[in-house]
């Protein structure tokens, strides 16, 4: 990892396991898969050196293959994507503009970058306690957090902790702790809304075929052949996963009905994996043929039944085959004709037939408002349970889409709601107080500020938020409702300008105590330049809050030190935040949860009630580690 990504070595010191997971889930945003064609570009700026965008290429004229980049902008009420040429594609994805490389092509798949500074981060927390590792991977099975997954299991299959006896004078004393059965365990338990899919577990395998993420396996002493990596454990579990629904036939047509048959196919070949009879390949259609070694015994003479298709239906008998067969929304629309496309009567059908989940009903919105359907039963009363259910930001996101005043206010509602109930656990006795610099220095940078805080502050408890903006002058600002429009009316009377005095924002907010039973986090938002950090400190500890942390959001092109600086003093932790991690929808309530959660729980004082909140190291240590199922042996 480049020189200028590594964190600060004093402050690296003085995080320990629960921070160091912090920094992992929520300081760093980017997917572990791009599921569309981009280009990769040196960005110093993020954590892991690069940066990707969408891009695409087409043939010109002279031959030539012209790389476009491709931004999604907004004009007035639409979007639309800004296509801008880059440079040349060259055979070995290079893109160069005349002789200088500009940018390296990228087919959508595995993202490299992102898995090996994921993987680091989690060897970072290894080598302080291996132990705190293991229930870490267990906990976070438990968690909708699909990329620290895939990670997590290709870490705990590859590292050294393998139950091997541990012998003195030949005598076996006792064994080692089997922390690869996690990673097996993670790959093999079933649970809804937690186990690994078949595309996780393909990824699992390319992480650990990574050469920098064998690099690193053989550093640590996991493998021991320069040549092969560490993917023993791994091909094991894939073994018994495919076995397993072999076994169970059910199981394997399900997969095949939601569409994942190739995904399955090509986990088999990655493994090696031999099934016990052909129906194993009837029933994911995959036709097999005679190896040159002439190895294989099974599958060659097999007869395929014809693929169903619905190329000769018209409209009415598609709608009829919907709502018996009730199909995943993939698979429907994969079976569409071509030139028939998703109608009205399709849309609904599907949707009567329960063909889509929570989820996809949210991003149809657009569609669904379209055709006209938001306003017709069942269509409207299922979008709204959806809308309802929402676990995360994806409908704020939705909303700039729709037209519709009040379809707008159920999407950006759910977003609120979503983000309230992620964090109405772990805001249980805390106090949090956001202080917002104003300076002239955030010219511009409070635009931004606002914007993440309308997607930040809606779902926080409204008695226990306290929000100030500063420059040389603290004002304190109130919110009249815990929602994004609330916090928009609210801000729309502040603009950047003047100087700049952190205290000023503290000074404003002094009145709101915390009670005896709860602890304070302060949330900064500026560019850190001011006032120096022991001043600051010295008036937090007159100030009488005493907070157990600070989270902090750097905003501006100016860099300063203020607010770790001042953490420092206090001997407190400072959490970073990532403006990147406000345009993930995904991430936002991820990152909030797991930011307060790891928030210490102050000493308790004479007198003082026990503060009930568990620290995200607390529910992590407590969380058993998992077990491989009783079928895996």
């Amino acid at each position: 990892m480049p020189e200028n990504v590594q964190l600060d070595a004093q402050r690296v010191e003085n995080l320990g396991p629960a921070e160091r997971v912090i920094q992992a889930v929520s300081s760093f945003t980017d997917h572990l898969v791009h599921n569309r064609p981009g280009i990769v570009v040196t960005d110093g700026r993020t954590n892991i050196g690069v940066r990707w965008n969408q891009a695409c290429w087409r043939v010109q004229e002279d031959g030539t293959k012209a790389v476009f980049r491709c931004d999604l902008t907004t004009e007035g009420k639409k979007k639309k994507t800004v296509e801008t040429k880059i440079g040349v594609l060259g055979d070995n994805g290079e893109v160069r503009d005349g002789n200088k490389i500009v940018a390296e092509f990228r087919t959508p798949g595995l993202y490299p970058e992102v898995a090996i500074f994921l993987y680091r981060q989690v060897n970072e927390i290894y080598q302080m306690d291996a132990d705190f590792a293991a229930h870490w991977a267990s906990w976070v099975w438990h968690q909708d957090r699909k990329d620290l997954k895939t990670i997590l299991a290709a870490y705990m299959l590859a590292q050294s902790h393998a139950g091997e006896p541990v012998v003195d004078n030949g005598e076996i004393l006792f064994h080692d702790d089997d922390f690869r059965a996690v990673g097996e365990a993670m790959m093999l338990i079933r649970r809804k809304g937690a186990d690994l899919s078949p595309k996780q577990l393909l990824l699992i395998g390319e992480v650990l075929r990574l050469p920098e993420i064998h690099k690193i396996n053989l550093e640590m002493g996991f493998a021991n052949s320069a040549k092969n990596p560490q993917v023993r454990r791994y091909k094991k579990a894939v073994r018994k996963w495919l076995l397993y629904r072999e076994e169970n036939p059910r199981m394997l047509a399900g997969l095949v009905k939601s569409g994942q048959a190739r995904i399955v196919e090509n986990l088999a070949k990655s493994v090696g994996y031999k099934p016990s009879t052909q129906e194993f390949f009837k029933a994911l259609r995959w036709k097999q043929k005679q190896a040159e070694d002439g190895r294989r015994a099974i599958g060659l003479d097999m007869k395929l039944e014809e693929k169903e298709t619905w190329a000769e239906l018209s409209e009415a008998e598609i709608c009829q085959r919907i709502v018996a067969d009730q199909p995943g929304w993939k698979v429907l629309v994969g079976m569409l004709p071509e030139g028939t496309g998703l109608t009205r009567a399709i849309v609904a059908a599907a949707v009567e037939a329960g063909s889509l989940g929570d989820k996809d009903m949210i991003m149809l919105t657009p569609t669904f408002e379209e055709l006209g359907l938001l306003t017709v039963e069942p269509v409207a009363s299922r979008w709204k349970e959806a809308c309802q259910r929402a676990e995360d930001q994806r409908s704020r996101n939705i909303a700039r889409n729709v037209k519709s005043k009040e379809a707008k206010e159920v999407l950006e509602e759910a977003a609120d709601v979503a983000t309230a109930k992620a964090i109405e656990k772990v805001t249980q006795d805390l106090r949090i107080y956001f202080i917002i610099d104003k300076s002239g220095s955030m010219q511009g940078a409070i635009d931004i500020a606002k914007r993440c805080l309308t997607k930040f502050v809606g779902g926080f408890p409204l008695d226990r938020t306290h929000i100030s903006v500063f420059n040389t002058m603290g004002t304190e600002v109130i919110l009249q409702a815990a929602r994004s429009a609330a916090v928009e009316h609210a801000f729309s009377k502040h603009q950047a300008g003047g100087g700049t005095r952190y205290s000023e924002g503290v000074r404003v907010l002094m009145h709101h105590k915390p009670a005896p039973n709860e602890d304070a986090l302060f949330i900064f938002v500026g560019d850190e330049q001011g006032e120096d950090g022991k001043t600051l400190a010295d008036f937090i500890q007159k100030s009488g809050i005493s907070p157990v942390a600070f989270g902090f959001m750097k905003f501006g092109g100016a860099y300063g030190s203020t607010v770790r600086d001042a953490a420092r003093v206090l001997g407190i932790p400072c959490f970073d935040i990532q403006e990147a991690v406000f345009e993930d929808p995904y991430a936002v309530t991820q990152t909030l949860t797991n930011l307060i959660a790891a928030t210490p729980v102050g000493q308790a004082a004479p007198n003082r009630p026990v503060v009930k909140r568990e620290t995200l190291v607390e529910q992590i240590l407590k969380t058993p580690l998992l077990e491989r199922p009783v079928w895996a042996g």
